[in-house]
């Protein structure tokens, strides 16, 4: 069952990157503010907004799915020897500071260097 969704699921994604198709070729191209009639179209946002909440419920029932089985398997495991504490380690270390005051000013040069050959005179 959870592989006829999650096929279903991707092709419902794969179906968002799809370009319409125009059903009537011989009819004119419309003029801008023509008619108040048109069809309304789909953003590309709304496609990728409905292929990543497709994706998502599709990762959400996989979750859920796997949760009963990774239970019953921890509970048929012998205890552990000992019990780990869990540590609470920094986020900004030194070396994060080290390596980021080295990173931001060089991809602000970069960048800088870069846009530069795109000035005319």
């Amino acid at each position: 069952m959870m592989r006829v969704l999650f096929f279903l699921a991707s092709a419902a994604t794969a179906l968002a990157f799809v370009p319409p198709v125009n059903t009537r070729p011989h009819e004119a191209a419309p003029v801008m503010g023509a008619s108040a009639a048109e069809e309304p179209t789909q953003s590309t946002g709304f496609c990728l907004a409905l292929g990543a909440s497709v994706g998502y419920a599709a990762a959400a029932m996989g979750a859920v799915s796997r949760q009963g089985r990774v239970a019953l398997k921890a509970e048929q495991s012998p205890p552990a020897a000992v019990a780990r504490t869990p540590v609470a380690y920094p986020i900004f270390t030194f070396r994060w500071l080290a390596v980021h005051a080295l990173v931001v000013p060089t991809v602000f040069f970069l960048g800088a260097i870069s846009s530069m050959q795109f000035i005319q005179r």
